[in-house]
């Protein structure tokens, strides 16, 4: 049993190192960013969270995927209801009322109802970054970063990969779903684990 619980609480740990990052800046590419507002893939393309919705890359876009899939790096809508009609961006075709077509094939994604600006591979609110030689830079500090709840899948995959995202405090991801290392010990030992003695421990240790 000990090395179960030994690994549970190294787990706990290091969860409780990145929620504690998440309120520190990043870096993608030449931005600066908090991971509460955006998620970078590749290394340089940064994608906004929009409503605690992690929105993800298709090629030169961002897209939500309760609305678009992705298909050869090009988004494409799912039919919905409703007299609005689809418009083109480049490739990709899109509903007016959810994104912005700038440069001609560039699209950003409305957030909180306001348009967004293109800045280098990024989209964001002049009330929150500023842009300068096509890199953001914060210009107020956000509030935590949304995460994924005990039982909830803890990667999303499109045709571009698949992409981590963060467990809720208490949590860490296995076999792509987020689990607390608490009920994984009474899987195996019922009734040997509880929440608050697992976390007393893990901070003692």
């Amino acid at each position: 049993m000990a090395p179960r619980i030994s690994i549970a609480f190294t787990a706990l740990a290091a969860l409780a190192r990145v929620v504690i990052a998440q309120g520190q800046l990043e870096s993608c590419g030449s931005s600066l960013y908090y991971p509460s507002q955006y998620t970078c893939f590749d290394d340089d393309f940064l994608c906004p969270i929009v409503n605690d919705e992690i929105y993800i890359r298709c090629g030169d876009a961002c897209y939500s995927t309760s609305q678009y899939s992705c298909s050869d790096d090009t988004l494409e809508v799912y039919p919905q209801n409703g007299p609005e009609t689809l418009e083109a961006c480049g490739d990709a075709q899109f509903y007016p009322s959810q994104y912005i077509c700038l440069d001609g094939n560039f699209l950003c994604p409305f957030m909180n109802g306001d348009s967004t600006l293109r800045c280098g591979n990024a989209c964001y609110l002049i009330d929150q970054y500023s842009c300068t030689n096509d890199a953001l830079i914060p210009v107020t500090v956000p509030p935590s970063a949304p995460c994924v709840p005990e039982f909830g899948s803890s990667e999303l995959c499109n045709d571009e990969g698949c992409f981590q995202l963060n467990c809720c405090p208490g949590l860490f991801s296995i076999a792509d779903h987020c689990r607390s290392p608490c009920q994984l010990e009474n899987e195996q030992n019922p009734g040997s684990c509880t929440t608050t003695t697992t976390i007393a421990q893990a901070t003692a240790s």
